[in-house]
C-alpha cells in the first residue's frame, strides 16, 4: 500500500492531501482542483465567479458548473442548518471587519453600491435563478455570497471525490479543519488531531474514523481590530443577530457524513451556546465536541466512539 501525503496553502489554509495507492501525479491534481476551485469561489479575486455574482444586481452570470453546486449547496445548507447558517452575510462580515485576505491585505472584497445589509435584504438566496444546463445564476439584487467554511467543505469533498474517480484507493483532503475522506484508509486509519485552541502546543481530542466529513469552526482564529470601534472582532457572523457570534461556545467539532454537512453544524453547535449543545446535537443526530469560553469541554455521549486519545491539561 502506498500512502503519499501533499501540503500546500490555498484558500487562506494550510491544506492536507493523503492519497492512498494513487496515480503519480495525485497530490499535484488535487492542489490544481482546489486552486481552480478558489479561483471562481473566492471572493478576494476580482475575476471569480462569487465575486462577479456579487456585483451582478441580479442579472444572469455563466459560471463554472463547480459554483452551481457550490449555490445548490448553500441552498441546502440554510435548511439543514435551522437557521444558523445563511451564506449571504457578507455586508455583515464587511461591516466586521473582514474585508481583507488574511494571507494578503492587498487582496479585498469589491462590493458595487446596490448591495444592501442582510436586514434590507427582502429575497432569500433560493430565489436565484439557476439554469443547471447553462451554468448561468442570477442571484436576487442586492443580494450577495460569501462561500467561507460551506466552499472549504464542499472544496474537500470534491476534490476527494476527483481522486477517487481518477482511480486512488483512498482519499483525505483537509482545508483548514474542513476534512473530507472516503475509500480505503492507510495502515494507522484516518487520523487527525483537535487542537486545543487555549494552548496551540496541545491537543484536545484525537480522532480516529473511517469516512465521511470533519469539520471545526472556532471564534480564536481569524481576530482583527475594528478600526471603527477599537474592539476585536473574529468572522464567525451570528445571522439572528447578523454581529459577531457572542456564544460562550468559542469552537465546535463535528464528525458527519460529508464536509459541508459537518461544516454547517460544527457551525450550528457552536451558535447555540452550551445551553442548546444537547438539544441541537440530538436534534441533528450528530456527534460533537465542543470548547467553551471557559475552557472547558463538551462532547456527546457517542463521540466517544471517534477517541482514539484524549489530552487535556
Amino acid at each position: 500500500m502506498a500512502v503519499v501525503e501533499t501540503t500546500f496553502r490555498a484558500m487562506a489554509s494550510h491544506v492536507q492531501v493523503i492519497v492512498v495507492d494513487g496515480h503519480d501525479q495525485a497530490g499535484l491534481e488535487a492542489q490544481r482542483v482546489v486552486s481552480e476551485l478558489e479561483s471562481v469561489w473566492s471572493r478576494f479575486v476580482p475575476t471569480s465567479d462569487v465575486t462577479r455574482l456579487n456585483n451582478a444586481n441580479g442579472q444572469p452570470v455563466t459560471v463554472h458548473p463547480a459554483t452551481v453546486r457550490l449555490i445548490d449547496t448553500m441552498i441546502e445548507a440554510i435548511d439543514l442548518g435551522g437557521g444558523r447558517f445563511a451564506p449571504t452575510i457578507l455586508p455583515d462580515l464587511m461591516r466586521a471587519g473582514y474585508v481583507a485576505s488574511i494571507d494578503n491585505r492587498a487582496a479585498v472584497t469589491v462590493v458595487g453600491e446596490q448591495v444592501r445589509s442582510t436586514e434590507q435584504i427582502k429575497h432569500h438566496l433560493g430565489d436565484a435563478q439557476i439554469d443547471r444546463h447553462q451554468h448561468v445564476v442570477a442571484l436576487p439584487p442586492g443580494l450577495t455570497i460569501d462561500p467561507g467554511g460551506v466552499g472549504k467543505g464542499l472544496a474537500a469533498d470534491l476534490v476527494v471525490a476527483e481522486l477517487r474517480g481518477q482511480g486512488s484507493a483512498g482519499a483525505l483532503v483537509s482545508i483548514g479543519g474542513d476534512l473530507a475522506a472516503a475509500g480505503d484508509e492507510p495502515p494507522q486509519g484516518w487520523q487527525l488531531d483537535i487542537e486545543d485552541h487555549f494552548d496551540k502546543d496541545k491537543t484536545l481530542v484525537s480522532l480516529a474514523f473511517s469516512g465521511g466529513g470533519v469539520a471545526t469552526s472556532n471564534t480564536l482564529g481569524r481576530r482583527w481590530i475594528d478600526t471603527t470601534t477599537g474592539q476585536e472582532q473574529h468572522h464567525l457572523i451570528d445571522p439572528c443577530t447578523t454581529q459577531p457570534s457572542i456564544s460562550d461556545i468559542v469552537a465546535a467539532t463535528v464528525v458527519g457524513s460529508c464536509g459541508w454537512q459537518a461544516e454547517i453544524h460544527a457551525k450550528g453547535v457552536l451558535l447555540g451556546g452550551t445551553e442548546d449543545f444537547e438539544r441541537y446535537t440530538t436534534q441533528h443526530n450528530i456527534h460533537a465536541v465542543a470548547s467553551t469560553s471557559t475552557n472547558t469541554m463538551l462532547s456527546t455521549d457517542a463521540f466517544s466512539k471517534f477517541l482514539a486519545a484524549t489530552a487535556r491539561r
